[in-house]
């Protein structure tokens, strides 16, 4: 709702939410200081930065999606994600495989996202499931077939797994994903430099527990991620402006 105000102009009326009154003028008013102008920035691991407006790579050359994607994967944890999963294709007298065929590994569960499967071996199939969207054909469209990916998705490790008896077995549950974890949250500390402006907002994800058949296959906990969940775990987010674009252009 809005009033005239003095000089003719409309004025936002308060609203109260949550025993709150919220007025025009409140909402200039700073929290915790005055923060100065500045802008994000993401040091990769040539000591190179990338900046604000800093997308061009010279004349005509622009930085890719990959490039984005790089700058936020922590270098050890790739290292230890193709260790560790070499070891277990090994075990089962597969091929060892490599940094690249990870990160291609990682960049198809991505682009899978932007699909709906009713199973895994729908990734590959080059038969549209109606008219009105187009076959998947992962195999033809990212050149990683069907028996790869599907050693890949069976054998990948994210972390070292604690097998210490005496740790409770919830505990070592999240040991399959806790080194990915910690590398990311050091990576970023280290190489990226937020910037003065924040981004609030909430999501909500459905909700399956840490109980049940899922713990029973090893997996911490689940989360189904529904456009409107009904019932689900409800999480307040803040993230850096200029993060948030830049992730949606590493993940596009």
């Amino acid at each position: 709702m809005t009033a005239p105000g003095s000089a003719g102009e409309p004025t936002v009326a308060p609203v109260t939410v949550h025993d709150y009154t919220w007025s025009a003028e409140a909402g200039t008013l700073s929290i915790g200081g005055v923060v100065p102008r500045r802008s994000w920035s993401v040091r990769l691991l040539s000591g190179e930065t990338i900046a604000e407006e800093g997308d061009a790579m010279g004349p005509g050359r622009t930085r890719r999606a990959l490039d984005y994607s790089l700058a936020m994967l922590p270098l050890d944890q790739l290292i230890r994600m193709v260790r560790l999963t070499s070891v277990k294709l090994s075990a089962r007298r597969l091929r060892a495989t490599t940094a690249g065929e990870v990160l291609k590994f990682v960049r198809v569960l991505l682009l899978g996202t932007r699909y709906e499967f009713g199973s895994r071996s729908e990734f590959s199939s080059t038969t549209a499931r109606n008219k009105y969207i187009p076959a998947p054909g992962f195999g033809h469209l990212t050149r990683m077939s069907r028996d790869p990916f599907d050693s890949l998705w069976s054998c990948m490790a994210y972390s070292e797994v604690c097998t210490d008896p005496a740790v409770s077995s919830e505990r070592r549950r999240w040991s399959l994903v806790d080194d990915f974890v910690t590398s990311f949250n050091a990576h970023r500390a280290a190489h990226v430099r937020p910037s003065d402006l924040l981004c609030v907002n909430e999501s909500i994800s459905k909700w399956y527990g840490q109980a049940g058949g899922w713990s029973d296959r090893g997996v911490p906990m689940y989360v189904a991620i529904d456009r409107k969940p009904k019932n689900g775990c409800d999480i307040q987010n803040t993230a850096c402006v200029g993060e948030v674009a830049l992730c949606y252009t590493s993940n596009s």
